[in-house]
């Protein structure tokens, strides 16, 4: 037999194989048994996944150094942040009185943090301390008074480096006023910012002394309206210099902010005055 006559041979073999009955059912079996190993995978990369997540957080509460160093990490690092932490309310004899006081959260310098809480507390104690010994006074003299008073606090401004907050006291009797206290903290080194502080020497009184009245001279020109004690013949108080730790914020700028509680430097219509400082004027001035 030659070879054409084995290959005949062997093609005609093939074609006479019989497909099994089963072969439907086989395949079938095949591809489920596929689809089954993939789920199993697909369940065990998740549960990789799981472990790996609680491995983390086993860390983070296990181990401080690991703990810090995801707080160094934008997404996953502590937030600073200012909540209410206590309300007084007074409603009593024609007084109405609310005060707020402010606590801070997620310093990493704790003593910063306990000193700041410290000081909002007892201010805003020793205010109701305050006003509850005046109530009390009007009572044992069988008068009734009538005041209304409110102390409340706002954030400036939040950015990666600054967090600026002011602390408003408004009273209303037979006038009103508002005051205010800043708080600037250096977010990078955990320190309460001061004007002195930020300055080398004293020059940057004088200087931001003159763009101050700089800018009260422009504001005067553009707007009649606007007034400002600057060389004014009838009042003992023109506006001279800032104080060395006058009060100030840090703005979302970064600009300095130089602030004037009402009455300080202006009529009492103008009230709460701010003059921003650009910074070309007081950049070669700070440390």
């Amino acid at each position: 037999m030659n070879k054409n006559e084995n290959l005949d041979n062997l093609k005609d073999n093939y074609k006479n194989i019989e497909i099994p009955s089963r072969l439907d059912s086989v395949v079938n079996d095949a591809i489920n048994s596929n689809v089954r190993k993939n789920k199993k995978s697909t369940a065990a990369k998740w549960s990789v996944v799981a472990a790996s997540i609680g491995i983390v957080v086993g860390a983070v509460n296990l181990n401080p150094t690991f703990a810090d160093t995801l707080e160094s990490i934008p997404v996953l690092g502590s937030m600073i942040k200012i909540i209410n932490f206590r309300n007084y309310r007074i409603d009593e004899n024609g007084f109405d009185i609310s005060i707020d006081v402010p606590k801070i959260e997620g310093l990493k310098d704790k003593n910063l943090e306990f000193k700041l809480n410290k000081e909002f507390e007892e201010e805003g104690k020793k205010q109701y301390d305050e006003y509850i010994k005046e109530i009390n006074k009007l009572k044992s003299e069988g008068l009734e008074g009538k005041e209304y008073a409110k102390s409340w606090y706002e954030v400036i401004t939040d950015t990666d480096d600054i967090l600026s907050i002011v602390v408003y006291n408004y009273s209303a009797q037979a006038s009103s006023n508002t005051t205010r206290k800043f708080y600037n903290i250096d977010k990078k080194n955990q320190t309460v910012l001061t004007l002195e502080g930020m300055f080398e020497g004293t020059d940057y009184v004088n200087v931001i002394s003159k763009n101050i009245k700089e800018q009260m001279t422009d504001r005067m020109k553009k707007n009649p309206e606007e007034s400002y004690w600057l060389n004014d013949e009838m009042v003992d108080n023109n506006f001279e210099k800032i104080e060395k730790n006058q009060d100030f914020y840090i703005n979302d700028k970064n600009q300095l902010v130089i602030c004037f509680d009402k009455y300080d430097v202006a009529p009492g219509s103008e009230g709460l005055v701010e003059f921003a400082i650009p910074q070309k004027i007081v950049e070669n001035l700070m440390k």
